[in-house]
C-alpha cells in the first residue's frame, strides 16, 4: 500500500541471479514493528516533499483515489511548511563557501529535525549528508593546515581544540555511513556507482578514525595501568594536595634550596 511516509522501498535486481527480481528494503528510521503494515511510495520522492494538497492532486492521478495514508489524514499543514523551510535552509547553509563551523552546525540541526518530520530514508537527505560530510572534512583539513602554519600569524578560520576535531571526525564518518545505507536501501544495485564515488571521501575519514581509536585505546590502557599500580601504594606515599609554597613529594628541590645547601 502507498504511504507518503513509507517504511519500505522496492528495488529491482539488474545484475546477478535472478535478474529482474524485486526486493524490499526497510527504510524507516525506527524499523518496522511486529504486525505493522508495510508501506511503500508509489510516487517520485519530490512529490513527498510537497504540501498535502499538491500531493493529493498528484496521487489522485496515480492511484485514482485520494491518498489514505496516516500523513495525509493528519493534514498537518504546519509540518509541511516546516519541511519546506528546513530543506530551503539546508540548501542555503550547504552552499556556504568556504564552509564554517556555524554553517555545518546549522546543516546538522536541519537534518536532525527533518529525520523527525520525515523518519525514513530519502535520496535528498542522503545527498545532503554527503555534502555536509565533505564540508566537515574541509574544515578539518583547514584546521590541520592552520595548526602547521601557526607562526605565520594567519587569520583563524576554525577551532583547533582536540575535542571539537574528534567530534567533527565522528560526525563525518557517521554521515558517510548513513548516507551510504540510504542510497543502498533506496536504489539497490543502482547505488554502486554512487557508493564508489563516496569511497574517495570516506576512506581518509575512516583511516583517521581508526588511528584515533587506536591512540585512545592505548592512552586508556596506559591510564588503567597507572591507576592499578597506584592502588598498591600506601596512602602516605600517594601524591596529595599541598600548599603552593611547599615542594611536592618526590620532586627535585628548587635552585634556591640547592644554593642554600651548598653554603
Amino acid at each position: 500500500r502507498h504511504s507518503c511516509k513509507p517504511n519500505a522501498a522496492w528495488f529491482t535486481l539488474r545484475k546477478g541471479f535472478p535478474r529482474g527480481k524485486r526486493m524490499l528494503h526497510v527504510i524507516s528510521l525506527d524499523g518496522i514493528q511486529r504486525r505493522e503494515e508495510i508501506t511503500v511510495s508509489h510516487v517520485e520522492e519530490p512529490v513527498l516533499l510537497q504540501p498535502r494538497l499538491r500531493r493529493s492532486l498528484h496521487l489522485v492521478k496515480v492511484l485514482g483515489t485520494p491518498c489514505p495514508c496516516d500523513r495525509c489524514r493528519a493534514n498537518d499543514e504546519e509540518a509541511d511548511e516546516r519541511i519546506r523551510y528546513l530543506f530551503a535552509k539546508l540548501s542555503a547553509t550547504l552552499a556556504v563557501q568556504p564552509p564554517t563551523d556555524s554553517s555545518t552546525a546549522t546543516a546538522q540541526e536541519c537534518l536532525r529535525e527533518l529525520d523527525q518530520l520525515l523518519p525514513f530514508s530519502m535520496q535528498t537527505k542522503a545527498k545532503a549528508k554527503v555534502l555536509l560530510a565533505t564540508s566537515l572534512g574541509e574544515l578539518s583539513q583547514r584546521a590541520a593546515w592552520q595548526q602547521d602554519n601557526r607562526p605565520a600569524n594567519i587569520v583563524l578560520w576554525t577551532g583547533l581544540d582536540p575535542e571539537s576535531q574528534e567530534q567533527r571526525l565522528k560526525d563525518s564518518k557517521r554521515l558517510y555511513e548513513t548516507a551510504g545505507k540510504d542510497f543502498e536501501y533506496l536504489l539497490g544495485q543502482d547505488a554502486l556507482p554512487i557508493l564508489e564515488r563516496m569511497e574517495s571521501g570516506y576512506a581518509p575519514v575512516q583511516d583517521q578514525h581508526k588511528m584515533l581509536t587506536k591512540y585512545r585505546d592505548k592512552a586508556e590502557a596506559a591510564e588503567a595501568v597507572l591507576e592499578s599500580e597506584g592502588a598498591g601504594i600506601p596512602f602516605e606515599h600517594k601524591p596529595q594536595s599541598y600548599e603552593p609554597n611547599l615542594p611536592r613529594p618526590g620532586m627535585p628541590p628548587t635552585w634556591e634550596e640547592l644554593f642554600k645547601r651548598t653554603k
